[in-house]
């Protein structure tokens, strides 16, 4: 299924408590611990500083929501200590973080991205090896490359010749993300050789780190079965997508959906307990629509509310590790904050285990927004009991 989604994971407006937060994090932000990453970095280049932190990528979190903003903490969230702290006690094993560089380097050729975003960037690696987490470095929200990507591809190349050369010789646990949900005019025809051209730029400067790849339209299990193409003979790469099926009730009621998601009260897993009377918006929609009328009367083995539509796209996902006999990560997976608490518990539970038992690792989204699993108010949060034990229990 395809969907024009303006943005799957930000709000048009900002909680209070997420100004609060913002407010409390900037003081992070010009912190003297942000200073001394440099120095942190080289010695865990070096040796003198380790980390129990691998690239195994069993159990993560994404930070979504922080560094993928225009800027930071513009959609409510700063990324604190305290958050890799918590990440790690809970028995997480990575972060996942997304970052939106394009937003931070010049406009003209070699497109060099500015220092302090660098320096932030180092000081996020420090947290997430000093707490013994992999780091996923992720691409993200690059306006341009879905858009116009020729004219944006030597901006991208240029961006990942500059992360390698920074992170070249650091322990295996800091991990690249190329690119982040291809889709737009970033088709599978463009994006391969692309891919293709940028994986090389990498690997001339830092030949076996382990790097994540997506298809396209929006990093899609089916694109990455069917037409995602990876060099051959690189064992360090890992192919991944994202999974939120069923739309409806993962998405439901959040303002910068189209109007057919509007639908309030989807529970997981279908048919519900009393046939659920759908927005006119998603009655006038066919797809929507026919869900729907599948939500409320098929039983919950062909429900298209139900595990079978998250067990479909784990399947098409595991034909790619058959097919290229590389690692498959599952980079997305949340369930909204729209939706009660123990349809979402149940949600989180049947993804992860079903991810699980084909063998992907996966990162959660995310932390503490619109698909939160931790509650957090400036420097004070707890996990959400129900989508911790979903999540690792």
């Amino acid at each position: 299924m395809t969907y024009l989604v303006v943005s799957r994971k930000s709000g048009d407006r900002i909680p209070e408590r997420a100004l609060l937060t913002a407010a409390i994090g900037l003081a992070v932000l010009g912190s003297p611990a942000c200073t001394n990453s440099k120095a942190r970095i080289e010695a865990f280049r070096t040796g003198t500083a380790t980390t129990r932190a691998t690239d195994d990528l069993r159990r993560g979190i994404n930070f979504g929501d922080a560094m993928d903003a225009p800027n930071e903490g513009d959609w409510g969230h700063i990324i604190s200590a305290s958050d890799f702290r918590a990440v790690h006690e809970a028995g997480f094993d990575h972060v996942r973080v997304p970052m939106r560089f394009s937003n931070h380097t010049d406009s003209r050729p070699p497109y060099t991205i500015e220092r302090h975003f660098m320096k932030r960037v180092d000081w996020v690696v420090d947290q997430a090896l000093s707490n013994d987490l992999g780091v996923i470095i992720d691409v993200h929200h690059f306006q341009g490359m879905m858009q116009a990507p020729r004219a944006w591809e030597g901006h991208l190349i240029s961006i990942w010749q500059q992360i390698a050369t920074r992170y070249k010789g650091m322990p295996r646990a800091v991990v690249y993300e190329v690119l982040n949900e291809p889709t737009d005019k970033l088709t599978a025809e463009i994006w391969n050789p692309i891919l293709a051209r940028t994986l090389a730029a990498i690997r001339a400067i830092d030949p076996d780190r382990t790097i994540i790849v997506e298809g396209a339209h929006w990093a899609s299990a089916k694109d990455l079965r069917d037409t995602l193409v990876v060099p051959a003979g690189d064992p360090h790469l890992v192919g991944s997508f994202h999974m939120y099926a069923p739309m409806y009730f993962t998405h439901q009621g959040f303002g910068w959906m189209p109007p057919h998601f509007g639908t309030r009260g989807v529970v997981f897993p279908g048919p519900p307990p009393q046939p659920l009377q759908p927005t006119g918006a998603a009655l006038a929609f066919p797809e929507s629509r026919a869900f729907f009328e599948g939500y409320n009367r098929e039983p919950a083995e062909t429900n298209p509310g139900g595990p079978a539509a998250i067990i479909e796209q784990m399947e098409i996902a595991a034909a790619f590790a058959k097919r290229t006999g590389l690692r498959v990560y599952l980079g997305e997976f949340g369930a909204g904050i729209n939706a009660d608490i123990a349809s979402r518990a149940r949600w989180a539970h049947t993804a992860r285990v079903e991810a699980e038992k084909r063998g992907f690792g996966w990162g959660y989204w995310d932390f503490t927004s619109n698909f939160a699993a931790y509650s957090s108010l400036g420097l004070v949060g707890s996990w959400i009991p129900e989508m911790k034990a979903a999540l690792l229990d």
